[in-house]
């Protein structure tokens, strides 16, 4: 028993030690707190906090956000620097866009689609389809070159592309642009209606300064248009939107048809096909969007003007009259159309050239060597028209 009460005595001399060592420690850290709340005090007085803490959140945001492509930059740049309509509002475009083009579109999107290219470039139909670029070479009829993407060589159009360096039927188109009968200034637009691949866009952009609204429903054609357009520079980028729809007499949904081995024959509610014997399997069928054309287009704008509209769109054509007002009728000079008999039939477009002649256009053969002034004879196989708009 004695030898447990020595060894507590040995024991006392380091609990004194223990307990004055934690009361210096309180001590230290009273004054350490003291210290920090006067510098603290003494930062808030001097204002020096709050530029400091600026600092540290700007530092955060940099990091934060993503690293986005040159397009991506320019795109948001030229829509927050512009004080006029921007029908864009916050709308992530993913690629540079003149300002003209935004106020001239009073629509960016709708059921089931909208202006943004990964819309096109990324939809459902393209990862479940695979879709794929076959790159090949495109020559203006000016002499500039490009890369474009085309569907595989089964495909008429890429093929004779990829054989004869461009799509000669779009030649005439900045020839019928250049014109100096064409009224033209800094906000004038010209359309393609039924854009395809976009053999005649790259056409108007390569050899032209015009800036450009397309307007195409089958999916594919969208998915090769937008990859062309992301590979050239962004000068010609931003002179270009393309409306990922079809074009009618109301907003609606429909299918098209299109022929494997022509997509250029795609055929909105019905198949059209290109020889007599053509197996109907060999076709495809997609879901599209509809809207008018008196939707999208902002008749609003007191600067816009519409020197040309390409329109090729597998007898649709009337429809897509019929979607068309007045006020934006009034807008436009001329328009270069297709006219293919059987396509124009099975829709049950009948009078395409009154429609225009109601409209207050004439219509001549391409060439000018020809005036239609009455009547709606169309005659066989596949012919050029122009509409130009009557002097008032």
């Amino acid at each position: 028993m004695s030898r447990f009460k020595s060894s507590r005595r040995l024991k006392n001399p380091n609990t004194a030690t223990k307990n004055n060592t934690v009361r210096l420690s309180s001590v230290l850290k009273a004054l350490l707190v003291t210290l920090t709340l006067g510098v603290i005090i003494q930062t808030f007085r001097s204002n020096e906090y709050f530029p400091k803490l600026e600092e540290i959140n700007t530092t955060a945001e940099t990091y934060s956000t993503p690293r986005v492509t040159t397009a991506s930059t320019t795109a948001a740049t030229s829509t927050t620097t512009t004080t006029e309509y921007d029908p864009f509002g916050n709308n992530s475009y993913d690629r540079p866009i003149h300002p003209v083009l935004k106020k001239a579109l009073a629509k960016t999107s709708g059921d089931g689609w909208n202006l943004d290219p990964r819309s096109s470039m990324e939809s459902v139909t393209a990862k479940r389809n695979n879709l794929q670029c076959h790159w090949i070479d495109f020559v203006s009829s000016s002499g500039t070159t490009a890369k474009f993407c085309g569907h595989d060589k089964n495909d008429l159009v890429t093929r004779t592309i990829a054989r004869k360096k461009r799509w000669g039927d779009c030649d005439v188109l900045p020839r019928l642009w250049n014109d100096k009968g064409l009224a033209k200034d800094e906000n004038s637009l010209y359309l393609d209606i039924g854009g395809n691949i976009g053999a005649c866009v790259m056409e108007m952009l390569l050899s032209t300064n015009a800036k450009i609204i397309a307007f195409e429903p089958h999916p594919h054609n969208q998915f090769m248009l937008q990859n062309s357009i992301q590979a050239l520079p962004p000068e010609y980028q931003e002179r270009f939107v393309l409306v990922p729809v079809a074009l009618g007499k109301e907003a609606a949904r429909n299918v098209i048809y299109s022929s494997v081995r022509n997509m250029g024959n795609s055929v909105i509610g019905s198949i059209v096909k290109d020889w007599r014997g053509q197996d109907d399997a060999s076709f495809e069928k997609h879901d599209i969007v509809v809207e008018k054309l008196s939707s999208i287009i902002n008749v609003e704008s007191t600067t816009l003007n519409i020197p040309l509209i390409k329109m090729d769109a597998q007898g649709f054509e009337c429809q897509i009259l019929e979607g068309l007002d007045q006020n934006l009728g009034d807008r436009i000079q001329k328009v270069k159309f297709e006219v293919a008999r059987k396509h124009l039939l099975a829709q049950g477009c009948l009078d395409l050239f009154t429609r225009f002649r109601n409209l207050g256009f004439s219509v001549e053969s391409e060439d000018g060597t020809r005036k239609v002034l009455e009547g709606d004879s169309y005659g066989g196989g596949i012919q050029e028209f122009v509409a130009i708009r009557n002097n008032k």
